[in-house]
């Protein structure tokens, strides 16, 4: 899980970040965060690696851009990322109100209280927003469901291909694969292939285009189950 702290105290920095570490009990493999000292630093990164993080920890005052601005530019690209406000200032809270944000932890930090948030957020993210995790090189990856256009198999290995258009590897098996993204949004469409059904822009009775113009696929053996399965899609939306 991918944590952005941007905060332009280093000495706050500092100790969320300590709080992250205690929320997934010192297992680095777990979860990755990178600080930034400015929302301005952050949204810049966010223009090379866009919607990377998962969670957001933003203090509301800083020079430049501030943590209200910075967010809202966050919430514009990204529906799905959870942003909690850090404020030593109570009244500043409502305000966030229009960007969607998760919770607030109160300056100074009380430490029982900010683990609490930052533990229901973690859940809230694995549970509510529906993820996709796998491990690879002894690091935890974590994905939204709805940031998957596809995965393959091939061999012993699993390709998750993502709607901006990278791809990740790792050891593992559809079967395994198929089961953590059960439901409507997911369709087998061959014996090495599961779509995410958001990601089509046309299908054809033996084929099927992604939104970036893909083409991948129907095989006879899931041709019947892929049909019906699109068209409960289309009717559920």
């Amino acid at each position: 899980m991918n944590i952005a702290i941007c905060d332009d105290d280093r000495l706050m920095s500092g100790q969320i970040e300590k709080i992250v570490d205690q929320v997934f009990h010192g297992e680095t493999n777990k979860y990755n965060t990178e600080v930034f000292f400015s929302g301005d630093s952050l949204l810049d990164f966010l223009i090379k690696k866009p919607n990377y993080f998962h969670m957001y920890l933003l203090d509301i005052e800083m020079e430049g851009t501030d943590g209200l601005a910075t967010a809202a530019k966050i919430r514009e690209a990204d529906p799905n990322a959870v942003i909690i406000f850090m404020t030593s200032h109570a009244e500043l809270m409502s305000e966030a109100f229009e960007v969607l944000a998760f919770q607030f932890i109160v300056k100074p930090f009380d430490n029982e209280k900010a683990i609490g948030i930052l533990s229901s957020a973690v859940r809230y993210l694995q549970k509510r927003k529906g993820v996709f995790q796998f491990v690879s090189q002894k690091k935890i990856y974590t994905f939204f469901l709805n940031q998957i256009s596809y995965i393959e198999s091939s061999g012993r290995k699993i390709f998750l291909h993502t709607t901006d258009g990278e791809t990740y590897e790792y050891y593992g098996t559809l079967k395994d694969a198929r089961e953590q993204v059960k439901g409507i949004l997911f369709a087998q469409i061959h014996n090495s292939i599961i779509i995410n059904l958001e990601s089509l822009n046309t299908v054809e009775s033996n084929f099927v285009y992604l939104k970036d113009g893909e083409k991948l696929p129907i095989s006879k053996k899931f041709h019947a189950s892929f049909h019906e399965q699109f068209q409960q899609f289309v009717l559920s939306r």
